[in-house]
């Protein structure tokens, strides 16, 4: 499963997104790399001291909303400050993280092109690619990320972020390679060693992956989607207990993951546990509404023969995926019912 990490990154502010199968929720922020802070140092050295106080001071409160998650209010500030400021690349780059977090690509790119042709930084070059991500673009993702890693060989968070399109595309030994040289850049991530654990899991290559995950709980022990990597490292190699444990302590971290409540319903499922199963999988569908999760309940529902309930289930994930034929079938074996007759007269 894909637990690779993408990061948007903000002058004064690095935040990132953990990308799995879906977004998640907020996850402790990593220490930037030497390079990227030093990057960093740069463009605010020639930008932010030539502000006026003004300026510094509603800069500053912009980045805070930003810091706070409060990016529908960030926007207006940003534009603001942009009025102002026409030639301040700053300020478009931020906005566009803002716009981006609140699901408005197409204006994040608008604004990412802006604060490329003032100056193009790998730091804006990784948030266009990530929006890219986002939006599926994985083409002009790579592209983005490429780019970023030749304006800077340096960064480690280009590498682990074009690791992450390779992964989407299928391309393992292309993912691991960006992983690997991540990791050499920044050896105490320990977010890096579990993005390298995931690209493992889909290489099957369990023991390598069981080594990563251990490895990035070792180094970042706050940092949920290790564990949820490593238990499904257990899951795939039958131990079940020890995933349901790497699961739980990740939900003491954060219970606003799908991802944990998803697949504590795939393990309770598998152990025959069905009520816990779609209590797990209801948890999960509160969090993310994906026709997967509603299809893996139906299948619980009829184990306990609750038909209703599985139809239901069913045609949620049909309303979703209409084109996914696994949904009808599903759906049409759980309505064939044998053993009956009735004779009309």
């Amino acid at each position: 499963m894909k637990l690779t990490k993408i990061l948007f990154t903000i002058v004064l502010l690095f935040s990132a997104n953990v990308f799995a199968q879906t977004e998640t929720a907020p996850t402790p922020e990593p220490t930037p790399d030497y390079d990227t802070r030093e990057s960093i140092l740069i463009i605010r050295a020639t930008q932010i001291g030539a502000m006026s106080v003004k300026t510094k001071k509603d800069y500053e409160n912009a980045t805070k909303l930003m810091q706070n998650g409060s990016h529908e209010e960030a926007i207006p500030a940003w534009t603001a400050i942009i009025k102002t400021n026409p030639k301040l690349m700053l300020a478009f780059n931020n906005r566009g993280y803002s716009y981006s977090q609140s699901g408005k690509f197409d204006l994040a790119i608008e604004d990412f092109n802006t604060a490329i042709k003032m100056s193009p930084t790998a730091v804006t070059y990784n948030n266009r690619g990530m929006t890219f991500s986002a939006k599926g673009d994985l083409a002009n993702a790579l592209a983005d990320f490429s780019k970023a890693v030749q304006l800077s060989p340096k960064e480690s968070v280009s590498y682990n972020n074009r690791a992450d399109v390779y992964a989407r595309m299928g391309d393992f030994e292309r993912a691991l390679a960006d992983q690997n040289q991540a990791i050499s850049i920044s050896p105490k991530q320990g977010l890096y060693f579990s993005n390298r654990c995931a690209v493992y899991i889909k290489m099957r290559d369990f023991e390598s992956a069981m080594a990563d995950c251990s490895k990035a709980i070792e180094l970042s022990p706050k940092l949920p989607l290790s564990y949820i990597n490593r238990g499904t490292v257990y899951a795939q190699l039958s131990k079940f207990d020890s995933a349901l444990e790497d699961l739980d302590t990740a939900s003491k971290i954060t219970d606003s993951h799908f991802r944990i409540h998803f697949d504590r319903g795939v393990i309770l499922n598998q152990l025959g546990r069905f009520e816990e199963a779609i209590e797990s999988y209801t948890k999960a569908l509160n969090l993310q509404p994906m026709a997967l999760i509603y299809l893996q309940r139906a299948s619980s529902y009829s184990e306990l023969d609750k038909s209703d309930l599985a139809l239901a289930d069913y045609n949620k994930a049909i309303e979703i995926e209409p084109n996914n034929a696994v949904f009808y079938n599903n759906r049409n074996a759980s309505t064939i019912s044998y053993g009956t007759t009735s004779l009309f007269i």
